[in-house]
This record gives structure tokens, sequence and C-alpha cells, in this order.
């Protein structure tokens, strides 16, 4: 890693850990002592069961865009592989590693890996139009009764999200124009990866019928990680109303977006400074808002370590010259 990078990585562990040291200080030990002692572990261990069923669709997801593109790997192996990527993003400090990891190990069998990225890439696309389409829904539902603060910015934000990629990936035209202009870089030859990795994306175009019904698997995918947060919100003791569970699927969307911005390690701090600003305004208090975004991303870490099990276990493998071989055709 050049020292550049160690720098940058540097700054983000700085802001992580001092946004982190200035909401505590910010807020009371007392408030938060007391708000975890009523922690129920039922209900914890409720969030953590609907977190890995929203990961395990989260990985036939990318399994069938794979298959999708021609990249035979049998569920199982995918199902290690989306494990291993996932524990990567939460415990690499640059974000893009669990991706780096799913990339290499479905290369590393014969695939070209332009055609791998492409699919990866896409299935973010695909994960964040879901969620923006789950945001706009719950956002127009609240238009049409009490409203919120900001709302109408929420919208503008959702839908400046899900439609220039929508309007990529559906129009022929417009993603043309898109592949020309990157396929004119030179630096490092960049311009022919992108052609190389425009021209798999565009082979997706055709299977459009595919790609509804991966955005509404999406949709479920994020459906229950909104619901995640709000088990934990009920395990400390809030009482969520009705009205709440649909300002959820606004809330938590926006966090999701934000924790896409590369100035903090995997979102942290960040994260628990905006959930403050958001969920405050709905009527909790600043400790239980703080306290329902950590232990949601400690689901998260915790859920992950099954990757690194899996990581563990495939590194054994290969030294015991017992690694299975994968089945894979050549696109």
């Amino acid at each position: 890693m050049s020292g550049r990078r160690i720098l940058v990585q540097l700054v983000k562990i700085a802001v992580s850990a001092g946004l982190i040291a200035f909401l505590f200080y910010k807020l009371s030990p007392e408030n938060l002592l007391a708000d975890l002692s009523r922690v129920s572990p039922w209900q914890l261990a409720l969030s953590t069961v609907i977190f890995f069923i929203s990961v395990g669709l989260g990985a036939y997801q990318w399994h069938l865009l794979l298959r999708a593109g021609g990249i035979e790997l049998s569920f199982p192996k995918t199902f290690k592989v989306y494990f291993v990527g996932m524990f990567f993003n939460n415990f690499l400090p640059a974000g893009v590693g669990g991706d780096v990891m799913k990339i290499y190990d479905v290369t590393r069998v014969g695939n070209d890996p332009h055609q791998v990225f492409a699919v990866t890439m896409l299935d973010r696309v695909i994960g964040i139009a879901g969620l923006c389409i789950l945001a706009l829904a719950a956002s127009f539902i609240l238009l049409a009764g009490d409203g919120l603060y900001n709302l109408y910015l929420y919208i503008v934000i959702f839908t400046g999200c899900v439609a220039p990629v929508l309007a990529l990936i559906m129009n022929k035209r417009l993603s043309r124009g898109v592949r020309l202009l990157f396929g004119k870089i030179t630096l490092w030859g960049l311009g022919g990866r992108f052609d190389a990795i425009f021209r798999h994306l565009g082979e997706y175009r055709r299977l459009r019928m595919l790609l509804v019904r991966l955005t509404v698997l999406a949709m479920v995918v994020q459906f229950l990680r909104v619901v995640t947060h709000v088990l934990v919100a009920q395990s400390l003791g809030i009482a969520v109303t009705n009205l709440h569970f649909i300002q959820f699927f606004v809330f938590v969307p926006l966090l999701s977006l934000i924790m896409i911005l590369p100035i903090s390690i995997n979102g942290l701090g960040v994260r628990e400074g905006a959930g403050i600003l958001l969920f405050t305004q709905i009527g909790f208090s600043k400790e239980q808002a703080l306290l329902m975004e950590l232990i949601t991303y400690a689901i998260m870490v915790m859920v992950s370590l099954i990757g690194g099990f899996f990581y563990l276990q495939r590194s054994f493998e290969r030294k015991s010259g017992i690694e299975p071989q994968e089945v894979h055709t050549d696109v």
C-alpha cells in the first residue's frame, strides 16, 4: 500500500474514532447504561436471524446474476464467497475490499475478471435501486399523511440515486454514450477495461424480466435490513408505532447512502451521528439512537464473522491440497 493510501486510511480511522468519542462525550452515560439495561436478548437474537436471512438472499441475488452471465458456480460456493466478501468489507479499512475478494474468488477458477466485475457492480446497483424504491414508497405514504421534516429533500435524493441507474441499464443509447466516453480514457489501459465491463453489462439489458425480479428480490433484502433496525429499537424498549415503522424505511436508506461516502471506516461514526440527527426528529432520545445504530452495526459484524470462518476453512483446505474444484464456464 502506498504512503498516500496509508495516510487516507489513517485519516478515515481518525474521523471514525473522533466522531464516536465526540458522540459519547455529548451523551449521558447514565441514560446509555439505563437503555442498555433494558435490552431484550431474545429480540436481539431475532434481529440477528433476520439480518442473516437478508445476507443469504443477497448472496442468492448475486448467484442469479452470475448464472445469467454464464458463470457456473454452485450456490453453496457463491454463499461462501459472498460471506467472505462481507467479512473483508467489515474488517478491511478500504470499503471495497469485500468486492475485490469476491471478484478474485470467482475469477481464480478461470472466469473473465471484467465480466465478474460487471456482475458485482450490477449487483450493487440493483441493491441501491431496491433500497431507494422502498424509500420512495415510504416517502410518498408519509407525504399523504403527517409528512416528515425535509421529506421533499429525501425524495429528491432517492429519485436522484435510482433514476440515472435505471436509465443507464434500460436505455441502450445512453449506456452506449457512457461506454464511448469511458472508452476514451487511455491512462493505464482503463479505456479498454471499461469497454469490456460495459459490454458485459449490456448483455443484461436483454434480460429485463430477470432484472425486474432481481430488483424485487433486492427490495425484500432491504426490507429485512430495515426490519433488523426496527427489532433492535424494540429490544432497547423503544415503542415503535406504525408511523415509526414507515419512517424507518426513509431513515435507514438515508443512513445506507451516507455510508457510501468514503470519509470514515465503513461509515462508523458518520452513521451514528446521522442516526441521532434523524431519529431524534421522531421522538427517540440521542442515547437510544446511538445505541440502536451501534448494536445494528455489531450484528452486521457478528454475522460477517461467518465469512471469516469460511476464509480460514478455505485457507486450510488449500494448504492441505484438498480444496474442491469448481465447475465453471468461461464466457
